[in-house]
């Protein structure tokens, strides 16, 4: 077959200059991680980084590669993190903020990977524009300068047509003309593009997943002038096997909402139980991402545009009921040893009903604990704490209250495209060890990586859980007995 005639994978990124946008992100450390430690005879990753207060770019960088997701390329490698060399710029400016000398010395670039986005749901329609759609024909119009190019891979979102619940491998019709769009953003403040935004986005549910679609129109009007690929994850999540199992850096998505209710303090959800949730994990896309880079590379495929939903098979998905009851059952295992109240509480698809149980069993609580602590003399922290969490499922609530099925077919080609050597580093199978293994390494891991909780304090949060069991128990008890002994004193005797 073609593919088995094909160089394997560290043979074609081997002496290769690398450049990504979007590397100090989640998906763009595991990217940078994973390139170094399986292509090592790469030769240099440029990555797009801003120069920010009081830090420069190289301390910007050792911050990333000090973190434990490099710890096993320290190990194995550490010459090969020099390799990596930090450009200045910014995805919000036109030619990304990059000097001339910057371009010249990145003129024998071979592989572009464009991650860089703003995930904010709540960015002003202007922001949003500059960095998720403008930034895209930046990043496009410098490749088609590159005389040593061999693909290009946009990083997209399975949800970058929300409003369709059946999602082919294809571009989509535009919602809007993406020049038009831009032409706007570069012209109005952003009272003015706010005043228009649900007409203009056609009452899209937010910024972010409005201005993907966008970009995506611009990879396909370029697709006869550079070899691309789009690529569009589900909900990315922790890592399932390497570096290292269930490592993760930010709260987005099941794991934040995990960790939410296992400390006590989410008591609501504003979800449909009933809704299936797809999560991919992180280390299984970047693979994915490198093999369709590779496959774009080694195919003569000029004019076309391969779209790959990354995303979960529906027999490899679970329902918000589902994921709630099996953290549950998962943290009485490994509780959280900073749990503020014993884990529990309710959800609603009603945004009415969830307004009035927020207000009652998280912002009341948050008010009296804030206030008990101003009098202690301490930092308050509670009520804009659940100022967050309101806002964020407020934002998440068209997403938790609806139910995606991707078409996969190319994504899972990916696999059947490997050579027998790279399939050992580069297969995308995932959930190779069942989904409540996988969802047990995430909450271990967002226990570890985020919250900082070490494994060994595990037999001390399980002593402190068990207390505010009983103690939540015992409250509940009380105020049930107040209740029923004022209705009787009130209205029966």
């Amino acid at each position: 077959m073609m593919q088995q005639k094909c160089p394997n994978i560290p043979a074609v990124f081997a002496e290769a200059d690398v450049f990504i946008t979007g590397g100090t992100g989640f998906m763009g450390k595991v990217l940078i991680e994973k390139l170094l430690r399986s292509c090592p005879q790469i030769a240099r990753v440029f990555v797009l980084m801003r120069a920010k207060r009081g830090k420069s770019l190289e301390d910007r960088l050792k911050l990333i590669t000090d973190g434990v997701l490099f710890d096993m390329l320290k190990r194995e490698n550490p010459e090969v993190l020099k390799k990596i060399q930090p450009i200045e710029g910014d995805c919000t400016m036109l030619k990304l903020g990059m000097s001339h000398e910057s371009m010249e010395r990145m003129k024998d670039v071979q592989f572009v990977f464009h991650a860089a986005a703003s995930v904010r749901f709540d960015d002003p329609l202007k922001d949003a524009i500059l960095i998720n759609t403008r930034s895209t024909r930046e990043v496009l119009d410098w490749a088609k300068t590159l005389r040593k190019l061999r693909a290009v891979v946009h990083v997209s979102t399975t949800y970058c047509n929300p409003e369709l619940m059946h999602v082919e491998e294809k571009i989509y019709p535009p919602k809007m003309d993406w020049r038009e769009a831009i032409r706007m953003a570069e012209m109005f403040d952003n009272a003015l593009l706010e005043t228009v935004k649900e007409k203009l986005t056609q009452f899209a549910p937010n910024t972010y997943t409005y201005t993907k679609a966008l970009a995506e129109q611009i990879c396909y009007e370029y697709r006869n002038d550079i070899p691309l690929v789009v690529f569009r994850p589900s909900i990315v999540t922790n890592t399932e096997t390497e570096p290292l199992m269930g490592w993760v850096d930010n709260f987005n998505g099941p794991i934040g909402l995990l960790l939410g209710c296992a400390s006590g303090v989410v008591r609501t959800g504003l979800l449909d139980l009933e809704k299936r949730i797809n999560c991919i994990p992180v280390d299984v896309s970047i693979k994915a991402i490198i093999v369709a880079a590779w496959k774009r590379a080694t195919t003569d495929e000029q004019g076309t545009l391969p779209v790959y939903n990354s995303a979960a098979e529906p027999e490899k998905t679970i329902n918000y009921g589902t994921m709630l009851y099996d953290g549950k059952v998962l943290f009485d295992r490994t509780p959280l040893s900073n749990m503020l109240w014993a884990p529990g509480g309710t959800t609603t698809s009603n945004k009415y009903c969830f307004y009035l149980v927020f207000f009652c069993c998280q912002l009341l609580p948050a008010i009296i604990v804030d206030t008990l602590l101003r009098v202690a003399g301490k930092v308050p922290f509670l009520l804009r704490l659940n100022r967050k969490i309101f806002d964020a499922q407020v934002s998440l609530r068209y997403f938790m209250n609806n139910e995606w099925v991707f078409k996969t077919e190319n994504f899972k080609e990916l696999e059947y495209t490997l050579t027998a050597d790279d399939r050992k580093d580069f297969s995308t199978n995932y959930f190779v060890r069942g989904m409540m293994e996988y969802y047990e390494s995430a909450i271990l891991g967002g226990r570890r990586y985020l919250l900082k909780e070490p494994d060994e304090n595990i037999a001390y949060a399980l002593k402190k859980y068990k207390r505010l069991r009983v103690l939540n128990y015992t409250l509940k008890f009380a105020l049930s007995f107040l209740i029923v002994y004022f209705i009787y004193k009130k209205y029966i005797v």
